[in-house]
């Protein structure tokens, strides 16, 4: 997916439009476009953008994909439950702690 979408980036990029056509028309992945994306290819296709446009929506969507398929979750603060415990033999005993009383 990610090679389609540099593809993609690079044909809009150079203003390629036989290769942006047949990326969008003839490529399987084409639909796999979010509806921004596919908008603003179309919007290439029929030059209604500036010289120095850049297909935005398109890395965006690159970049979002990208995250999606090299990120794993990383367990939060605010989700107790998504945090990972070591295994049994690498715990460590919690040392008791004493709470005092707050003085003025």
């Amino acid at each position: 997916m990610l090679t389609y979408l540099d593809a993609l980036c690079d044909a809009m990029t150079a203003r390629d439009l036989a290769r942006l056509r047949h990326l969008v028309d003839d490529h399987p992945l084409a639909r796999l476009l979010p509806a921004e994306a596919l908008a603003e290819v179309r919007r290439f296709l029929a030059n209604k953008v500036g010289r120095h446009a850049v297909p935005l929506m398109t890395l965006r969507f690159r970049d979002q994909t990208a995250r999606l398929l090299s990120e794993q979750p990383r367990p939060t603060a605010e989700d107790p439950a998504s945090v990972t415990r070591p295994p049994a033999h690498r715990r460590r005993r919690a040392a008791v702690q004493t709470e005092l009383p707050l003085s003025a």
